[in-house]
């Protein structure tokens, strides 16, 4: 009975994926059943070093091709609402490609000026210092940000709030270029002076380890901060100073003076932070499946990993005293893990992840992928570096890949200027 099931069951969704394809009107669109994602052809093999189209075959031709058609497309779809927000022709437009990793972490819209600000990547700073690249989105201009108020040494993920953007910056050592007793954390620039203040910076005189990522969550009156603080920095280089403190997330209340972890290292080796608009659910990305095989004693790991953490998207509940609880997984990282993370006016959640830029709706389900095999640079990819954040833009996505600058124009609008989540 299984096996009649599934033999009418593919034709089926091969149609369609056909009818789809043809209500897109767009040959850089391929559009996958969802269906494919939790039923296959008996026989199937994967690779989870791969992504789903690249690592995927079945004992069924038309899937084979099917998988196959969209292995190098721009923009995967497996749901109606992807196509939403695609529109009927999206144009994919390469900015910049250098030989440089200069397109890496941020991300983030600045409406002010109508620019996206992004940070390049830190596994080039022995040779390259680290530091902040702006995109014009009137001109498409590209070029360093200059002029604050004082340097910015190391600068890693951020979020835009208020009219300040917030820079996650790494300690100063022999690897990082800057002055040696820089102990990093986290930074405000703001964006019509260019001013720069240091908001946090220690916890009773033990510095931070490796701060990714920061967001703003605002409850009436009363404004919190939360940022993620992992190991990055003692596990990509040598010669850097043992970590004080553990993996963990920390959150900030500037209306009481009060700086506490609040997500431990037991239940996440965090790194990318976003608030859902309603301001009621945190998401953090989750490091572990990365960082357990810098562990000599440890097996190379899949999604499988050998302890109770993972390569997982986890979800919150911020209760009456902006304390997250309630953790449940929102989401299973199929290749690599999520690192940078955006949420839409609508909910959507957004990922940076070895796939591409991976969209799923608020319940969870993957409904489109901006393929990293298409945006990602040539330089990043003879490196092995995976594409690691962008930027959500009003209608545009701004694509960092590492060292490729591409925007796509989409249908809708999905963060609005005036948003309570410009990010």
């Amino acid at each position: 009975m299984a096996s009649r099931s599934l033999k009418l069951l593919f034709p089926a969704l091969l149609l369609h994926a056909s009818r789809v394809s043809g209500r897109t009107a767009n040959t850089s669109i391929v559009s996958i059943p969802y269906q494919y994602t939790y039923l296959l052809p008996d026989g199937f093999a994967n690779n989870v070093n791969e992504s789903f189209v690249n690592g995927t075959s079945t004992s069924n031709s038309s899937v084979n091709s099917l998988l196959k058609s969209a292995a190098t497309a721009p923009f995967i779809s497996y749901d109606d609402s992807f196509l939403d927000i695609l529109g009927s022709s999206p144009q994919p437009r390469l900015i910049q490609q250098r030989d440089t990793l200069f397109a890496y972490e941020a991300g983030v819209w600045v409406p002010e000026r109508n620019e996206v600000w992004f940070s390049t990547a830190i596994e080039q700073s022995m040779n390259i210092p680290g530091h902040i690249n702006v995109f014009n989105l009137n001109t498409s201009a590209v070029y360093p940000l200059n002029g604050t108020s004082q340097p910015i040494y190391n600068p890693n993920g951020a979020y835009y709030f208020e009219g300040k953007v917030y820079f996650a910056t790494y300690p100063g050592n022999s690897t990082y270029p800057g002055p040696g007793n820089y102990r990093g954390g986290v930074i405000s620039v703001d964006a019509r002076t260019l001013e720069v203040e240091t908001v946090v910076n220690s916890y009773f005189g033990l510095p931070f380890n490796s701060i990714d990522d920061t967001v703003w969550v605002t409850r009436g009156n009363d404004r919190y901060m939360f940022f993620s603080d992992l190991y990055y920095d003692s596990f990509e280089f040598t010669k850097v100073p043992i970590p004080s403190m553990p993996n963990q997330v920390w959150r900030w209340d500037p209306q009481q003076e009060v700086l506490l972890p609040v997500i431990n290292r037991n239940e996440a080796s965090p790194n990318g932070v976003r608030v859902s608009p309603d301001m009621r659910t945190l998401y953090v990305t989750d490091n572990t499946g990365t960082f357990e095989q810098s562990y000599p004693f440890d097996a190379a790991l899949g999604p499988a990993a050998t302890n109770w953490l993972g390569p997982y998207i986890y979800k919150y509940d911020l209760d009456e005293e902006m304390m997250p609880v309630n953790r449940r997984v929102f989401g299973l990282v199929r290749e690599g893990i999520a690192d940078g993370l955006h949420v839409d006016d609508d909910g959507n959640v957004w990922t940076g992840e070895s796939e591409g830029v991976v969209v799923r709706n608020p319940k969870g389900k993957v409904i489109g992928v901006f393929n990293a095999a298409y945006f990602q640079g040539s330089r990043a990819k003879q490196t092995g570096v995976p594409i690691a954040n962008f930027a959500l833009a009003g209608d545009t996505l701004v694509i960092g890949g590492v060292s490729a600058l591409w925007t796509v124009k989409l249908g809708k609008t999905v963060v609005r200027a005036g948003s309570s989540i410009v990010n």
